[in-house]
């Protein structure tokens, strides 16, 4: 079954059930949880802010802001990408890329904004030092220089790409919606290698992004496995299932590992939907731990533990060493919460209504709250050093730093 198909019958799947809540179990009749009362610690001040393009759209698109060496990139979902710098904002290069040539897309110029049928850009960017890249609905990966915005190549791939790229000094990786991870060369976009997967009958909306580590790369794919390969040609090192398929639908059959592998000093940590949060190692893929937790968003790291946020909506602090939770923050349920990031001594979440919440990362007591939009943020936050990045729906750009309370 095709990936637009797919996604339509789980469309058609989900509008008919009743009461059901897509990323959580919960009634939708009881609403987000009310913000939480607590006395703030200090405040996210902004440095600078910015607008990119016309944002993320009504798709349920994420492309998640990335930064290389001090320059931080962002895209929209109809082709607009720039590049700014961390420190103070200040624009470097602004592209537009186009819908490329005889695709689906470009056959249907004449469809609007207003229903966000004009947009494209599926894939969250990717970028090093020689280049950004950008996925679309058709499979096309977009390749721009990273010093001035220029188109430097295009790949056609065999899928809607929804994921991240990653790259090292000679490939770079991509995953597409039909299972395939997918090689290419980072000179001129040519095929190298591919690993395939048979995708179920229903999945997220989404993908796992592959990451590099050394020699390896690392991929978890909609039945539920992650895999490990050598990255020079893609052969497999070894295979873990991270979660089976149970129950007697499809719907309750999902078992999609959409979070990216996270690999640290301790392990490689892995998280799925309906599933569990694993702890593998690295050398051979065999378990270390397993917590049982469902959740279909990006994994962060700190302070020895690894954040990870469930589908209702709780954030969790799990021991790296062995899976214990250190702490459970749950004043969040129902808010539509994203993935965790770590800037400084905090973690932070955004949510659907366009909050965002930071919190200790020593405990998990909530330190400071803000309201970028109220357009929402899907999109995971992006810490880096003592800077936290914020893309709301709408293309909101925000840079954020932490001040503690005189």
């Amino acid at each position: 079954m095709s990936q637009l198909l797919r996604a339509f019958v789980l469309g058609a799947l989900l509008l008919g059930l009743p009461g059901c809540s897509w990323f959580g179990g919960d009634d939708e009749e009881e609403g987000p949880a009310p913000l939480m009362e607590f006395e703030p610690e200090g405040r996210l001040k902004a440095v600078w802010r910015a607008r990119i393009g016309d944002g993320l759209g009504k798709r349920y698109t994420r492309i998640e802001p990335v930064v290389v060496r001090g320059t931080l990139y962002a895209a929209d979902v109809y082709g607009v990408v720039e590049a700014r710098e961390l420190e103070t904002g200040q624009l470097r290069w602004r592209t537009r890329v186009d819908v490329p040539a005889g695709s689906f897309l470009s056959s249907f110029a004449f469809w609007g904004r207003d229903d966000d049928d004009g947009s494209f850009v599926t894939g969250g960017l990717g970028a090093d030092d020689f280049a950004v890249f950008l996925g679309t609905k058709d499979g096309a990966l977009i390749a721009l220089r990273a010093n001035d915005g220029g188109e430097l190549w295009r790949a056609q791939l065999s899928s809607e790409i929804l994921a991240p790229t990653a790259s090292d000094d000679a490939r770079v990786y991509v995953m597409t919606g039909d299972g395939r991870l997918t090689a290419l060369s980072r000179s001129d976009g040519s095929r190298l290698w591919s690993f395939d997967t048979q995708v179920p009958v229903l999945s997220l909306r989404g993908t796992s992004a592959p990451v590099v580590q050394g020699p390896l790369v690392f991929a978890g794919f909609a039945n539920g496995r992650v895999v490990a390969l050598r990255s020079d040609e893609g052969q497999v090192l070894w295979e873990h299932v991270v979660a089976l398929p149970t129950g007697r639908s499809e719907l309750e059959r999902i078992a999609d590992v959409d979070s990216s592998p996270l690999p640290t000093g301790v392990g490689v940590f892995v998280g799925s939907y309906q599933g569990a949060v694993k702890g593998l190692r690295i050398a051979d893929g065999n378990p270390q731990w397993e917590r049982p937790l469902s959740t279909h968003e990006a994994l962060a790291e700190g302070y020895g533990d690894i954040y990870v946020t469930d589908e209702n909506g709780s954030l969790y602090a799990l021991d790296q060493v062995s899976g214990a939770v250190d702490w459970q923050q749950d004043g969040l349920a129902r808010r539509g919460v994203t993935g965790p990031a770590v800037v400084s001594a905090y973690v932070a979440v955004g949510d659907a209504e366009g909050y965002v919440h930071l919190f200790a990362q020593s405990d998990g007591r909530p330190i400071a709250r803000l309201r970028v939009d109220s357009a929402g943020v899907r999109d995971t936050p992006l810490g880096v050093g003592d800077r936290l990045v914020v893309l709301a729906n709408d293309g909101r750009l925000v840079v954020y730093e932490f001040e503690l309370r005189d």
